[in-house]
């Protein structure tokens, strides 16, 4: 296991290439470029820690598995890993350079730089709190939309050609199998505790979804309604917007990766709801986190339920085994099959592991 450190914010992914010229050109995946060494060393010098540099899988969650998608997509990642794994990170798109370099520009105007060379001489602390003034502009109901906003990676055409899921599968990582899931309460996290949630009512709950939906709310919520008759408004908003943000783009991606007929996919959801808090923050966003690892005793976000012990068990050995072997399937968990457009197969991961076919999938039809 090698974790690895890497640039963040404006230093890593602020995009000066179209401000600075050919000496800036690769700043805005400078973030990117640092993990691509990462892996390099990886291949260099791993066979002396035990390791097996033909055999290496990427991994992560979050931030961290929308990496993982940017890898797949970059040339000088394609050979330097052979499998991947993306939790609750999806990343069809990525920046524009003409998003990018609207950025850029706004962090210059914060700081009063009239061109890049000025940039050079600004402090860290100085540069830090230009950043934070831009990401602060940027509404946090736009989740669904940051991977295309603030600092994250730039198709740039050289280091990130395009997408790295848009129009479809990048075809220089077309025969790396991936598995890629969610966790089924993905935004409680983020908005599960906000004063809006609590007594939302059924006539103020499309204002709210809408910051959301937008002109998809009314359409949405009614299928949202239709599928959950007894749900909340509260929990209709959140289902809606985690699915926006997290499951759908996920199974654009292993659909837009099953079209290339070249790896398998497998699919997961994780559904299993942590109780603290009162249980309000479900099958949140990042809680997986400690099942993959197998490390629950670190984590307050699980909570003490002794439910949860055999699940990261499963949870664990199946990453493992995928990472070995390019298959999760072991003695612990049902038969996991591939990913197919016409049935679906997900592993659901709970106190009861098992595999169903196309879950929640009214709702999935209602974004079609």
């Amino acid at each position: 296991m090698v974790t690895v450190n890497h640039r963040l914010g404006a230093f890593g992914f602020m995009h000066l290439g179209d401000l600075g010229g050919a000496d800036y050109a690769a700043s805005g995946n400078a973030g990117m470029l640092d993990i691509v060494a990462a892996l390099e060393w990886v291949r260099d010098n791993i066979a002396a820690f035990g390791g097996d540099p033909g055999n290496v899988t990427i991994f992560g969650e979050s931030g961290g598995g929308a990496k993982s998608c940017v890898l797949m997509a970059m040339p000088a990642a394609q050979g330097l890993f052979h499998k991947a794994i993306v939790q609750s990170g999806p990343a069809v798109e990525m920046m524009s350079r003409a998003d990018a370099t609207a950025t850029a520009k706004q962090v210059m105007a914060e700081l009063g730089a009239g061109d890049v060379a000025t940039l050079k001489s600004v402090p860290a602390e100085k540069l830090l709190a230009a950043q934070n003034a831009v990401l602060a502009k940027i509404s946090a109901m736009s989740f669904a939309n940051r991977r295309r906003q603030g600092f994250n990676p730039t198709i740039d055409g050289v280091h990130l050609p395009g997408g790295p899921f848009a129009p479809a599968a990048p075809a220089i990582s077309a025969n790396v199998p991936l598995l890629i899931g969610t966790n089924k309460d993905e935004m409680n996290l983020f908005f599960g505790l906000a004063p809006w949630a609590d007594g939302l009512s059924e006539a103020a709950m499309p204002d709210v979804a809408r910051n959301f939906l937008g002109d998809r709310t009314a359409a949405i919520l009614a299928a949202y309604r239709a599928a959950r008759p007894d749900a909340s408004p509260r929990d209709l908003v959140l289902a809606s917007a985690t699915d926006l943000s997290m499951r759908m783009p996920s199974l654009v991606i292993a659909d837009r990766k099953l079209a290339q007929k070249s790896a398998p996919v497998f699919v997961y959801l994780f559904t299993w709801e942590t109780p603290v808090l009162g249980g309000k923050l479900g099958s949140c966003h990042a809680l997986e986190i400690p099942f993959v690892f197998d490390n629950l005793d670190a984590s307050r976000l699980a909570g003490d339920s002794p439910t949860r012990l055999a699940i990261a068990d499963r949870m664990s050995r199946a990453w493992i085994e995928f990472a070995y072997k390019d298959d999760p399937n072991n003695s612990e968990i049902p038969y996991w099959p591939h990913y197919d457009a016409a049935t679906r197969p997900t592993m659901i991961f709970d106190v009861q592991c098992r595999v169903e076919d196309d879950p929640l999938g009214a709702e999935r039809k209602a974004w079609s």
